[in-house]
């Protein structure tokens, strides 16, 4: 029914058009001087010609081309964050944005892409033995033992729920050029404003990216190993060592889980340096077939407030349809 609404105003615009080219303009009794007539009538072109502008039609394949639309009446957006974005999971539209190319510190969201290169590298079957200095990095949340056998698979669930420090250290180690991958990856991706020097985030100022950087990164993980967001939205866990005699009770640090019914998972991270950082996955948005969008904090005082906030506003700003 739209379509047809949309094809008969069409239809409409062009007949308009086309009579006032044949029957040139409407005014005929508007009495005129011979000087007028003559800028008018140029070279004997339709008087209505010489100031006709065709109109500019944009044609849209589908309503996602129209959906969601501003809703300008909301007012702008203010965040005390260093920098953030909101977007579509595809890097097809951006809906908010301050700062997202700006070189900055993002301590633990550094994990996602120790996550990627771990899947897309290592089996995560195989049994990796805790240093005595990887059981108690500085940052640590967890309670890893020296000399203890777990599993690459039960070490990326740790890493990536209780955002540990030394279980991403671990994963780091079993190859001497994991993080040359991690930049390597980057470069692939196209992530001009991204460097790594580690893979747990710990500041330095060679590991760095940028709020656009990180939700790529994120739209990467979570869009090519779909099973990672079953990790990311993972409340609780229990994770046990090889020989079954170490247990490890992991809670997730996204606080927003099973609490803000938008969000579906998420990474936190947060350093000195670096300051609060979010990056969320959130649904209950409509356009078309598409219903997430990707939220990015960075240097916030407040990350999760002003996660909330923002995806309030998004909700306000655009009219996302039925």
């Amino acid at each position: 029914m739209n379509s047809e609404k949309f094809y008969f105003q069409m239809s409409l615009i062009f007949s308009a058009a086309f009579l006032i080219w044949i029957f040139g303009s409407p005014f005929k009794d508007v009495q005129t001087t011979d000087k007028e007539k003559q800028k008018l009538q140029l070279k004997g072109t339709p008087p209505a010609l010489t100031a006709f502008v065709p109109p500019v039609l944009i044609i849209f394949n589908d309503s996602e081309n129209v959906l969601p639309k501003r809703n300008w009446s909301a007012p702008a957006l203010e965040l005390q964050a260093e920098a953030a974005i909101a977007m579509r999971p595809d890097v097809r539209r951006i809906y908010y944005n301050k700062n997202i190319e700006m070189r900055r510190p993002i301590a633990s969201l550094t994990k996602l892409m120790t996550a990627i290169i771990v899947l897309e590298n290592y089996d995560l079957n195989d049994v990796i033995k805790i240093s005595r200095e990887n059981a108690e990095p500085e940052g640590s949340r967890d309670d890893l033992r020296p000399d203890e056998k777990i599993t690459a698979r039960s070490l990326l669930n740790i890493m990536l729920i209780n955002s540990s420090n030394n279980a991403a250290l671990a994963l780091a180690d079993k190859r001497t050029d994991f993080i040359s991958l991690m930049n390597k990856k980057a470069k692939d991706l196209g992530l001009y404003n991204t460097h790594f020097i580690n893979a747990d985030g710990v500041d330095n100022e060679e590991n760095y990216s940028s709020a656009l950087d990180v939700a790529k990164i994120f739209s990467y993980l979570i869009n090519t190993h779909q099973e990672i967001l079953e990790i990311l939205k993972t409340k609780n866990m229990v994770i046990y060592s090889v020989d079954g005699k170490i247990e490890h009770r992991l809670e997730n640090t996204n606080e927003f889980l099973g609490k803000l019914s938008e969000v579906v998972a998420g990474k936190t991270g947060y350093t000195d340096k670096a300051g609060g950082s979010l990056i969320l996955l959130i649904s209950g948005f409509r356009f078309g077939s598409k219903d997430n969008i990707i939220t990015v904090v960075l240097g916030s005082p407040d990350r999760f407030g002003e996660s909330e906030k923002l995806i309030q506003w998004l909700k306000e700003a655009y009219i996302w349809g039925k």
